[in-house]
C-alpha cells in the first residue's frame, strides 16, 4: 500500500505540534490537522511554560509552528479530520477539505470540551475570571476573594490549593453537598463556608467578575472562581472512540507510557490522555507520543 504520510496528527495545540516536532527531528512524514479550536482560545495568557511564561496562547502557537518550518516532512492543514478506519496496514483519513489520505500511524491530539454551566455570565468569564487551574491562573488572583465551584471528594483534591491562594474563600456546591463527616468538620476547623444555593448567574464589568446569584436572590461578592470537572470528560472529537481506542472512566484514552492507545498504530497525548492539564504538559506528553510513534515506525522499518 501506497502511504500519503507515516503519520495523521488530529490537533494543532502544543500536543500536536510537540509530536510534530519530534517527528520531524527524526525525519518522519506527517500531517497535521488543526481546525483551530484551541481550549485557552479565552485566555489572554499561559503561564507556568519555562522561557515562555505569560504569552498570549496564540503566539505561543505561532511560535510553535513557526519552528516546525525548517523541517521539510511535516505539513499542516488548517481544517478538520471527518473520519480515520482502519486499511489494511495502515489507517485511511477524510479531511473536511473531503480529500482522503493514507497514514501508517496515527496520534490523536485533540483536546477536551470545558462543559460550561448553562448560566449568565459563565462563558464569559471563562479563562478571565473563571478558571480551571492555580497553576495556569493562579498567580494573578492570590491574596483575592475567591470561591471554588465543585463538591464531592474532587473539590477536597482542589481545596488545598485554592484555600492558600485565597483571602478569603467560599466554597459554592450548586446543589446538595456530598460531604464526608471529617470533611464538614475540616471545614468548620478552617472556618470555610459553603453554601448549597442554586448559581442563577454571574455579575461582571468587562473580564473582572464582581459577584456570584443564586435562586434564593442572593449574591456573594468574589474575585474569581476555580471550577471543577464534571466527569467524564467531554473530548473534542470522537475518532478514538471509533477507531475502538479504550477509555477510563473520566473518560481518558487509556495510554502507555509513550501515549500507545489499547488499538495498533494509534497514539494519544494532551488533555486528551491525562488529568493533568496544562500547556507544557500537554506539550511533554506530545513530545513522548511523538517519541513512540518514531520508535514504532523505524523498528518496523529495520526488520522489512
Amino acid at each position: 500500500m501506497k502511504f500519503d504520510y507515516e503519520v495523521l496528527i488530529t490537533g494543532g495545540g502544543p500536543a500536536g505540534l510537540s509530536a510534530a516536532l519530534a517527528l520531524g527531528r527524526m525525519s518522519r512524514t506527517a500531517l497535521i490537522c488543526d481546525d483551530s479550536r484551541p481550549r485557552n482560545a479565552a485566555s489572554s495568557h499561559l503561564n507556568n511554560f519555562p522561557t515562555r511564561d505569560g504569552i498570549h496562547p496564540a503566539e505561543w502557537r505561532k511560535l510553535a509552528r513557526k519552528d516546525l518550518e525548517k523541517y521539510n516532512t511535516i505539513s499542516l492543514f488548517e481544517g478538520s479530520v471527518l473520519s480515520v478506519e482502519k486499511s489494511g496496514p495502515g489507517f485511511v483519513a477524510k479531511l473536511s477539505s473531503d480529500k482522503t489520505f493514507h497514514f501508517k500511524k496515527i496520534i490523536l491530539a485533540y483536546g477536551v470540551e470545558d462543559k460550561f454551566l448553562p448560566v449568565p455570565g459563565y462563558k464569559e468569564l471563562w479563562g478571565k475570571s473563571i478558571f480551571h487551574c492555580p497553576y495556569c491562573h493562579g498567580f494573578e488572583v492570590r491574596n483575592a476573594k475567591l470561591g471554588l465551584i465543585g463538591n464531592g471528594d474532587t473539590l477536597f483534591f482542589m481545596l488545598p490549593l485554592i484555600y492558600d491562594l485565597a483571602s478569603d474563600l467560599v466554597i459554592f456546591t450548586n446543589g446538595k453537598a456530598e460531604f464526608k463527616e471529617e470533611q464538614r468538620a475540616l471545614l468548620h476547623k478552617k472556618k470555610i463556608p459553603f453554601t448549597e444555593n442554586t448559581i442563577t448567574g454571574f455579575i461582571y464589568e468587562g473580564e473582572k467578575l464582581k459577584s456570584v446569584s443564586f435562586e434564593n436572590g442572593e449574591n456573594v461578592e468574589r474575585d474569581g472562581l476555580y471550577a471543577l470537572p464534571t466527569f467524564p470528560f467531554k473530548l473534542k472529537s470522537t475518532i478514538g472512540e471509533e477507531l475502538g481506542c479504550e477509555k477510563d472512566h473520566f473518560g481518558f484514552y487509556k495510554v502507555g507510557e509513550r501515549g500507545k492507545t489499547s488499538v495498533d498504530g494509534v497514539y494519544a497525548c494532551g488533555d486528551n490522555a491525562s488529568g493533568a492539564h496544562s500547556v507544557l504538559l500537554a506539550a511533554a506528553s506530545g513530545g513522548m507520543a511523538g517519541a513512540g510513534v518514531v520508535h514504532e515506525l523505524l523498528s518496523e522499518k529495520l526488520l522489512e
